[in-house]
């Protein structure tokens, strides 16, 4: 089987942090008789895009200078509802929960991508009487809001949250299958619904889809519990799904228990389309050339593209390459304690690899 890829390098240390995860997504290929087709583009534009619709599978993309704009660019275009996060504390990395193991740091966040306090409703009125209106156009929503608002002595600035029913239930949706295909035991919706109304609208979705998975074990935590629990026991969480601004702040607190920015990878997904993985730090630029970064978080990022096109096998091993070769201990980047470069991190995971394959 051929997969025809995507690949924007990226900006400062993306392209030698690329290069690895190329060399290793390859060599899996050639252990397990796959074929990977490597398009690559120095940056989205519309043009781009379009071939990339066209042409490929999938999305492989390094880390970016402007990341959040470019990444909005390439999500909006592709529809990429899903931000998909594992978080997982590997061995011999130092995280900050003291007596924690990687077999208690071991979830994934599910994080719808488009709607709720991001959706772009927001505005700011002055003194006085106004009349302004939102006009949202997306895919799921395509809504006029009208707003007659009149402050006396005051300047005020509003963010409008919008969820859909479509929007709620094709990430809950997923979140529920992507729970079956893991054998996860339970999955944990995050809200606000005790003072925020508006939320009872999301539970209201996950009790409805959730009747479409009998059998599947859920509960509903709400945002400032679910931030102190996976502080105090992490290893009560297997799948979390949330909206989209409480999976923002839930994933980087994950980035952080997890040991950090050098092992953040992330899925953003259309489950019906094209979708793109990504390490989510930035390029570093002071640090281009110097053969220095820790280039797990992409390497990682490439075995979830590999996963979600189907070649289950590799992605899986090249996530054991990766905790063996930190296990070890004997390949250690400067993040890490060691003096290790970038490519030799890399070939110590592939020649990992190679050993693992049965």
């Amino acid at each position: 089987m051929k997969h025809k890829i995507a690949v924007f390098p990226g900006d400062g240390v993306g392209p030698e942090l690329i290069k690895e995860g190329m060399k290793i997504i390859g060599k899996a290929a050639e252990l397990d008789k796959f074929e990977i087709e490597w398009l690559q583009f120095n940056g989205p534009s519309e043009k781009i895009l379009k071939e990339i619709k066209d042409g490929c599978n999938s999305i492989y993309c390094g880390a970016l200078e402007n990341s959040r704009l470019t990444r909005n660019l390439i999500r909006n275009f592709f529809e990429q509802f899903i931000s998909l996060r594992p978080i997982k504390l590997l061995p011999n990395v130092e995280g900050p929960l003291t007596g924690k193991t990687s077999s208690e740091i071991d979830f994934t966040i599910i994080r719808e991508n488009t709607e709720d306090f991001y959706a772009g409703a927001s505005g700011r009125a002055k003194n006085g009487r106004s009349r302004q209106q939102i006009e949202l156009n997306k895919s799921t929503v395509k809504a006029k809001i009208g707003l007659s608002i009149e402050t006396k002595g005051n300047e005020i600035a509003y963010q409008i949250g919008v969820l859909s029913r479509k929007g709620c239930e094709r990430v809950i949706q997923f979140g529920f299958e992507h729970a079956r295909s893991r054998n996860s035991k339970k999955i944990t919706f995050v809200d606000k619904a005790n003072v925020m109304d508006y939320y009872n609208f999301w539970r209201e979705s996950v009790d409805r889809i959730a009747k479409e998975h009998q059998g599947a074990a859920y509960e509903f935590e709400l945002i400032d519990a679910a931030v102190m629990n996976l502080v105090r026991q992490p290893e009560a969480y297997s799948i979390i799904v949330a909206p989209n601004m409480f999976g923002d702040i839930l994933s980087d607190l994950g980035t952080a228990i997890q040991g950090g920015l050098a092992f953040a990878a992330q899925g953003n997904i259309n489950p019906e389309g094209i979708s793109m993985f990504e390490p989510i730090h930035g390029p570093a630029p002071k640090l281009k050339d110097r053969g220095i970064v820790n280039p797990i978080a992409t390497i990682w990022a490439g075995s979830l593209m590999l996963d979600a096109i189907g070649q289950h096998k590799s992605g899986s091993l090249i996530i054991k390459a990766i905790e063996s070769v930190l296990k070890e201990g004997r390949a250690r980047t400067q993040d890490l304690g060691g003096n290790n470069t970038t490519s030799e991190m890399g070939d110590a995971i592939l020649d990992k690899l190679i050993e693992l394959h049965d």
